[in-house]
Parts: structure tokens; C-alpha cells; sequence
């Protein structure tokens, strides 16, 4: 069961203008992402559906998860229509799920917002086919804030502070300052992906004088 109140609610007509429906991070990485045409495909942290519009017109089979009903409101009213939009807490075991296995999921640019990321993991290998794919993206773990933005972890203490933070120095344009992140070690990461039975394939760091964002594929085992 979803909960009542998600951290996007309150921002959701901010962050559909502020985002709006530029090319996901995923797009830019060539050999990333595999063939969907025909294929079906699950995105967490679907948000206002920009992944998941991505996908519908390459020609996958879609279906959208998130915890926030006022961005699954702003999904479906951006269409198409043939994209199935799932209100659900993906952490928890997948309740919401026809059975039906899906060849591959995608998630951009949001574990920094989901707090249990072992429990995503699970809901990942518990929905994906033997052999089965995640292609994600997330601010770089050991990204040390430029002017590009603020580090993944909380301004004023330390790579080693796990956990979730907001800043109220946090860039007043960006989504940070409203909504936090959760922040989480390299090997924290690396770790949760070998322990959920998900074996790495590629991984991505795009050019950038210090590392700003990290983007990998991995496989059910």
C-alpha cells in the first residue's frame, strides 16, 4: 500500500515544469540501454513519465510505478494512453503485479529518492525474467558538489554519512532544496546490486571533470 503523503506531492506542478521532457540521462548512453521494441518494461520512479514516454516510443510495453499520486496525475495526463501508470510503493513486495514477468526495468535518476533500496532491489528481481535487465541512473556517489549542483552527500558533513538530507543552501531552482536525497557509498550501492542477485554488465560515468552522475546495466542472475 502506498503512502498517504509522498515527498513529490507537494511539488509535483513545480517539478513537471522544471524538468520538463528533455531526453532522459539513460538516452545519452549509447549501448546502455537494450532493444525494448516489443519488450516489456517496468520504470521505477516513474514520476511525471518522461522514462516511461522514452520507452513507449521506442516501442516497449510500459508500465510506470511511483509513489506519488500527483505525479502519476501528471503522467497520465501527458499520455499516451497505452502506458500502464501503477500508484504503488515499489519497496514493498509487488502486490501490484499481474505476474506477468518483465524483460527489463529503468530507473532515472531515482534511488536518491526511494529510502529502501534493498527493497526496491527485491521488487526489481521479483518482477524481471531470468536474464532479465535494470539499466539505472543516479547523481554519482562520490560526487563532491560544483557548480553544477550539491554533492550526493549532505553539504557540511562527509562521503561516509549515509542516509537521507536536505539543505536549505541547496541551489533554490533544483529539486534538493524541496525533496532531499538519500545518499549511500559506491560499495553500499555496488554491494546492494550483488546481494538482490543482479549481476553488473556495464557502467557508465560521462564525461565530467569530477564524476557527476552514474549509470549501469545489470542482469538477474
Amino acid at each position: 500500500m502506498a503512502q498517504a503523503q509522498a515527498r513529490y506531492d507537494e511539488f509535483a506542478e513545480w517539478y513537471e515544469q522544471w524538468i520538463g521532457d528533455a531526453p532522459p540521462l539513460i538516452a545519452a548512453q549509447a549501448g546502455l540501454l537494450p532493444a525494448v521494441a516489443g519488450k516489456r518494461v517496468l520504470d521505477i520512479g516513474c514520476g511525471q513519465g518522461r522514462m516511461s514516454r522514452y520507452l513507449a516510443r521506442l516501442g516497449a510495453e510500459v508500465a510506470g510505478v511511483d509513489i506519488s499520486a500527483a505525479m502519476l496525475g501528471k503522467a497520465r495526463a501527458l499520455g499516451p494512453e497505452h502506458i500502464t501508470y501503477i500508484h504503488a510503493d515499489v519497496t514493498r513486495h509487488p502486490a501490484w503485479w499481474d505476474g506477468r514477468p518483465f524483460d527489463g526495468c529503468t530507473c532515472e535518476l531515482a534511488l536518491m529518492d526511494i529510502d529502501d533500496l534493498a527493497g526496491t532491489l527485491s521488487t526489481v528481481t521479483a518482477v524481471l525474467r531470468p536474464g532479465g535487465w535494470l539499466v539505472a541512473s543516479i547523481v554519482h556517489p562520490c560526487f563532491p558538489g560544483s557548480e553544477r549542483g550539491r554533492s550526493s552527500w549532505p553539504p557540511g558533513e562527509g562521503y561516509e554519512c549515509e542516509g537521507w538530507w536536505t539543505s536549505p543552501d541547496h541551489n533554490p531552482g533544483g529539486v534538493r532544496i524541496r525533496v532531499g536525497a538519500t545518499h549511500r557509498k559506491l560499495s553500499t550501492v555496488l554491494n546492494a546490486l550483488l546481494d538482490a542477485g543482479l549481476e553488473a554488465e556495464r557502467f557508465v560515468e560521462p564525461p565530467a571533470p569530477v564524476p557527476t552522475y552514474l549509470l549501469w546495466r545489470c542482469r538477474r542472475r
